[in-house]
């Protein structure tokens, strides 16, 4: 009775919890570097340099200046649209690129040459584009422009498209890669998880090394790749189909450890949810880990659970103690008793009403061979039973568990008075 109490295996509970809030933002920024040709042809950042940014579409200006980097960001642009981008600022000759399409974060660099410091308008650059030179001069709506510095713009824009068009590419990337992100969203939604597997690992494919916007993608479609995996594993191991339950568990593990290495890669200023998204996922990773070493025996995960528990009991400070019991779950599932009780009883220390310590205690000492640790098992599972809420299904199985060690062993919970400081 005590061995079948023991080593009982409940089905598994498919929680859904699909990653829908990483929805992706719908806006865009504009960002990139200006810097001024030297004489000896060293570049150098310019700061203070006047950014106007008009949409060519429909009726749309911003602008922004540079930093003392040469850098310039605007955030909150739309992402739809073309728009032109003027560079303008004392000393600078003018500057600008046509057609632009805003690729989240893709840079828009210039290279300025000397000039005398004039910004020209939004209507006297696209005269200059729209017209055809003249023999001796400047087109018609030239901004006073001379035809040697209109050549010299020409040349520097010819570069800046052909880096335009690598971003197009980028942008196209990128549109997929979200097409299939957003998709594999609406297949969790009707719990559809192969179908979402398929699109989360489409997605998550992108080199995440382009940009920010790409490492987002990165991450958090290998995160949703990780949670389908865990939902097919689930249901497969609830049929009994135990093998290929394992193999989605294994992909899961393999697909939330990209998230975490992409997520850690990106600067904490970027992401002001860091910590709380690697709380999300270092939880992911602990669900399918605990599964495999629990019901598979893949102890070669024990001790890099350990090293992943350190590692979110330091962000995680206000649930410490509960890593500290997955600490000691850890160990009991692996056979590693001895670390075990270390483990549950630390968390004990830490906070004595806490119930999942006290049943894993108890469950690891009455285990034993020993009396004397059957006997402090028992009067672990006693607390757990006084301590955890009636609402715990637990609770019926340990009274269980303690009527079959007072029936084989013939010991019996000892009242707290009689303890001597013994848990």
């Amino acid at each position: 009775m005590l061995k079948k109490i023991l080593g009982r295996v409940a089905g598994l509970s498919a929680i859904a919890m699909f990653l829908s809030t990483m929805a992706l933002a719908q806006t865009a920024q504009i960002e990139g570097t200006i810097k001024l040709k030297e004489k000896d042809n060293t570049l150098k950042p310019v700061e203070g340099a006047l950014i106007d940014i008009y949409r060519t579409d429909i009726k749309g200006h911003w602008d922004v200046k540079t930093d003392k980097k040469g850098h310039y960001i605007r955030l909150g642009m739309p992402i739809q649209g073309t728009f032109l981008v003027v560079v303008s600022g004392p000393g600078l000759q003018p500057n600008w690129a046509t057609g632009v399409r805003l690729l989240s974060g893709t840079p828009i660099d210039f290279t300025m040459d000397p000039g005398d410091g004039k910004t020209p308008t939004q209507e006297q650059i696209q005269a200059l584009v729209s017209a055809k030179p003249k023999p001796g001069g400047a087109g018609p709506g030239s901004p006073g422009i001379s035809a040697s510095d209109k050549a010299k713009m020409e040349a520097q824009q010819k570069e800046d498209n052909e880096k335009r068009k690598e971003g197009e590419a980028l942008q196209a990337n990128y549109n997929d890669a979200l097409a299939h992100y957003k998709q594999g969203l609406e297949f969790m939604k009707t719990s559809n998880f192969q179908g979402a597997l398929s699109e989360f690992e489409s997605a998550g494919s992108v080199d995440s090394s382009k940009h920010e916007a790409f490492a987002e993608v990165s991450y958090k479609s290998n995160a949703n790749v990780a949670e389908a995996h865990y939902q097919l594993g689930v249901d497969q191991f609830n049929k009994k189909q135990r093998d290929e339950a394992k193999v989605h568990f294994q992909k899961a593990v393999e697909s939330i450890d990209k998230a975490i290495t992409v997520l850690s890669s990106v600067p904490a200023e970027k992401n002001p949810n860091l910590n709380n998204d690697l709380i999300t996922y270092y939880n992911i990773r602990a669900k399918n880990a605990m599964l495999l070493i629990e019901h598979y025996g893949v102890v070669a995960l024990v001790d890099d659970m350990m090293t992943m528990i350190g590692k979110v009991e330091a962000i995680d400070t206000t649930n410490k103690n509960r890593w500290g019991v997955m600490r000691g779950d850890v160990y009991r599932f692996s056979g590693r008793s001895d670390d075990a009780i270390a483990a549950y009883k630390a968390a004990i220390a830490a906070d004595s009403t806490n119930v999942d310590a006290l049943y894993g205690l108890g469950l690891t000492l009455v285990a034993a061979q020993e009396k004397e640790k059957i006997q402090e098992g028992a009067n672990a599972l006693a607390d757990f039973v006084s301590k955890a809420p009636p609402t715990d299904k637990r609770v019926a199985d340990v009274k269980a568990a303690l009527d079959a060690v007072k029936e084989a062993y013939k010991v019996e919970a000892e009242k707290p008075a009689k303890r001597r400081g013994k848990p």
